[in-house]
This record gives structure tokens, sequence and C-alpha cells, in this order.
């Protein structure tokens, strides 16, 4: 049965990484600085059973994931699921003129739940535009997800990608900084 979800600024002024599925999701996990608080965007939760929430808006998620010990967040009431009920709109996306989508997403979701939790960064992993457009049907990712950054920037939230250095396979510059940061 859900609970409806209610926000609280429980991750105010912290980093929060938002989980993705894309193919790089194992590598930017693996030089990821631990611990840190994490939202697995639904399939993410396979790879992050670790992290505090999980994402699936249809409550879509795989068998894997079914012992996911945090907190899930799905987008409708049910009598037969153990979830949070939290009302997801959906992201406009404009495309060009005359072609707008309203998507519900995920990802996106995720990355607004973060926001609203208080923090203040949000670093995303596992999370390829190109790869949602043309592997997991979901056309305006991109542009949306652009938009929705600029959007979080606009409010004083940092949102970047978090990606492996290909030459040393050590963590991106913002992890450097982290770990010279201790």
């Amino acid at each position: 049965m859900t609970t409806r979800f209610s926000i609280e600024r429980i991750w105010a002024g912290e980093t929060v990484a938002v989980l993705g599925n894309a193919p790089s999701l194992d590598a930017e996990l693996a030089t990821l600085p631990r611990p840190i608080h994490a939202i697995a965007a639904n399939q993410a939760a396979i790879k992050a059973p670790w992290a505090d929430m999980m994402v699936s808006i249809d409550a879509n998620w795989a068998p894997a994931a079914n012992d996911f010990a945090g907190q899930r967040i799905i987008g409708f009431e049910s009598d037969d699921i153990d979830a949070y009920f939290l009302h997801i709109p959906h992201e406009v996306v404009h495309l060009g003129q005359g072609n707008t989508l309203h998507l519900r997403n995920n990802l996106m979701a995720a990355i607004r739940i973060a926001a609203q939790c208080g923090a203040t960064k949000i670093l995303l992993l596992g999370i390829d535009p190109d790869y949602y457009e043309a592997n997991c049907a979901a056309p305006g990712t991109a542009v949306g997800l652009t938009a929705l950054m600029a959007e979080m920037k606009a409010r004083g939230v940092d949102v970047e990608r978090y990606q492996v250095a290909e030459s040393s396979q050590s963590a991106s510059p913002v992890a450097n900084r982290q770990r010279r940061a201790r």
C-alpha cells in the first residue's frame, strides 16, 4: 500500500548523487566518493542497493530490485505496492516550433526530489541522454535534461555530470576536489 511521500529538507546543503542506468554507471560508481546520499532512477537500484531512494514512477522495477531497502517513490497510489506515492508532474520539453513533449521521467523526477530535499549540489552518474533516447525510447531526454539543469542552476542548485577521467581512470575533477577537501 502506498503512503503519500512528504518532502522534507533532509539533505539541506548537501551533495546528492542521482543514478541513471546508462552503461557508464559501473565505472562512475567505482570512483564515487562515499558516503554520499543517492537516489537511484529505477533500474539503477540494482547496481546501487545502498542508495537512499529509488524513483520508479510506474513501479516497473526489475525483480532484482525487489529487495531494495531504501525508500521507494512511485508516481501513483496503489493498494498493492509497498512504496511512497508522490505526484510527479510532467516535464514540458520544447523540441522546436510546434514540437512539445510532456515527459514523466524517473531521472528528472529524481533530480527534482533531490533539490526539494535540500541538495545544493547534484551529481549525475550513469546518465547519458543520447543512450536513453536511442535505447530506452525516451525522446526529448537530452533537451529536457539540459533545460532542467539550467532551471536548477537558476534556483541555486548545481547539477553536473560525474564522469571518470578516461586517461587516468580516476574520478572527475569534481570528485578529485572533494577528496582533496577532506
